[in-house]
């Protein structure tokens, strides 16, 4: 084996390692935020509030698993196809054939389609969340006219606060 094919293995070898490395982190980062925007999101504004078009969540929460699916199958087929690749290169095929055989492709397509689930994920989690901050303001406008309208009543007829 020459010097450049060599080396070109070392590379593969090491890709393998770094996709294992970032695997556990990249799904945890994902996963964890997504999750812990949307239930912030629902425990500190909305509350108590009636939530609305939870529609929107429930999709958002959808088409992040099925990013996170696509990563992890793009990783997966990614390990598969670098270690095709170096059987490839041990077995002298590598420029014969297509390095990682059609591991590599289904990777390439796991890649972009978990981008775009996860886009659309944002996407739908924005306008869950801009719809019930509408809510919100709603329900916090309505409190605040309230308690005006609870200390107006509360005065005399001369424009005095009563004492109790």
């Amino acid at each position: 084996m020459n010097k450049d094919l060599k080396e070109y293995r070392t590379g593969l070898i090491q890709t393998v390692e770094k996709l294992n490395d970032n695997y556990d982190k990249l799904i945890i980062t994902l996963s964890g935020g997504a999750l812990a925007l949307s239930l912030s999101f629902l425990k500190d504004i909305i509350k108590d509030a009636q939530i609305t078009s939870p529609e929107y969540l429930i999709l958002s929460w959808g088409l992040f698993i099925m990013s996170l699916t696509s990563v992890l199958g793009s990783l997966l087929f990614g390990i598969a196809a670098h270690k095709k690749a170096i059987k490839q290169v041990d077995a002298g095929t590598i420029y014969k054939e297509t390095p990682g055989g059609f591991s590599s492709k289904i990777t390439t397509f796991l890649h972009y389609i978990g981008t775009a689930f996860l886009i659309a994920g944002l996407v739908l989690i924005t306008i869950f969340i801009y719809s019930n901050m509408e809510v919100s303001n709603v329900k916090k406008q309505n409190t605040t006219a309230t308690a005006v309208k609870n200390s107006a009543t509360e005065t005399t007829g001369t424009g005095t606060p009563s004492h109790k």
